[in-house]
């Protein structure tokens, strides 16, 4: 007589399991939206979009999320895409790994030396390496220099 998994559990321990299984479904789901950007209650906008001078439709966006309810000041990210986001995909990208640049400095600006050179300055002096969260080189096939932004190897993510 062979017995099947439903019939050796009783009715209470295989509502505790379903119970327990659908606990730990919500908690991940809570995690992801969390870590993702769905909780985020910060006004994006973008401050600035530059389109690649010839090859594929590019364009690098300098994007400002804004939170009047937090300590800290606006945040300036910059992102390469192939259309100028909406405020809820700025949303997404900024909590994703698709942000090229990110500093606490409104003087960020952006342009193409080529259809793979994106230059990323800061317009109105410096920004140092305190106040830089994210700095990347290289995005896919696009380089990535810098004018009037420190080096900061710890600051690269």
């Amino acid at each position: 007589m062979r017995l099947s998994y439903a019939s050796v559990l009783s009715e209470g321990t295989r509502v505790l399991v379903g119970a327990i299984f659908l606990v730990g479904l919500t908690l991940v789901i809570l995690v992801f939206a969390l870590f993702h950007g769905y909780f985020d209650r910060g006004h994006f906008a973008v401050k600035e979009a530059t389109w690649a001078p010839s090859g594929p439709a590019r364009v690098a966006v300098v994007a400002e999320r804004s939170d009047h309810e937090a300590l800290n000041g606006d945040d300036y990210f910059v992102l390469i895409g192939d259309h100028v986001s909406s405020p809820t995909e700025l949303r997404f990208a900024y909590h994703s790994g698709r942000v090229i640049f990110a500093a606490a400095a409104e003087c960020l600006s952006v342009r193409w030396s080529s259809p793979r050179n994106l230059t990323v300055l800061c317009r109105d002096g410096n920004i140092d390496s305190n106040h830089i969260n994210v700095r990347k080189t290289q995005a896919r096939d696009v380089a990535i220099s810098y004018v009037n932004i420190a080096e900061a190897n710890s600051a690269a993510k």
